[in-house]
């Protein structure tokens, strides 16, 4: 190679190294990219039917918006953080479940099987709950 294709070449492979891969979540714990979406291991067993629905919770103004959502069995709840600061989504009775923290902009996604009442640890003035019927039994009444 003649004297500056080298480099020329040099600075191509750095910049080709240096663009990241995308990010999944192993599925333990919150992913490692604030856009990606984690779903716990027994969300996938929540699932019971084939098109599950996706509700969205905003958090904004140090609230959970709506506070109650009403979902059928197996439908995924997204709680997206519109607030300036960390956040988090935790069951309330024995923390079985937590999204950990979501920053500001980030966002975070759970199946549900049964009814959950939840709060942000960080601030816990904020509460909220998911009321969850089995689709079946609801279309029966």
């Amino acid at each position: 190679m003649r004297g500056g294709q080298w480099l020329v070449c040099l600075l191509v492979m750095l910049l080709c190294s240096c663009s990241s891969p995308e990010k999944h979540s192993s599925g333990e714990g919150p992913a490692a990219d604030s856009a990606a979406y984690y779903i716990p291991k027994d969300a996938a067993s929540a699932a019971g039917k084939k098109n599950p629905h996706v509700d969205t919770v905003k958090i904004t103004g140090l609230k959970f918006l709506p506070e109650q959502i009403d979902v059928n069995k197996g439908d995924t709840v997204i709680w997206i953080n519109n607030d300036l600061v960390m956040h988090c989504v935790t069951e309330a009775r024995n923390m079985n479940w937590t999204s950990y923290q979501i920053p500001a902009g980030g966002s975070w996604k759970k199946a549900f099987s049964q009814s959950s009442d939840y709060y942000c640890t960080i601030h816990q003035v904020m509460k909220g709950k998911i009321v969850v019927t089995d689709s079946a039994t609801a279309l029966l009444q």
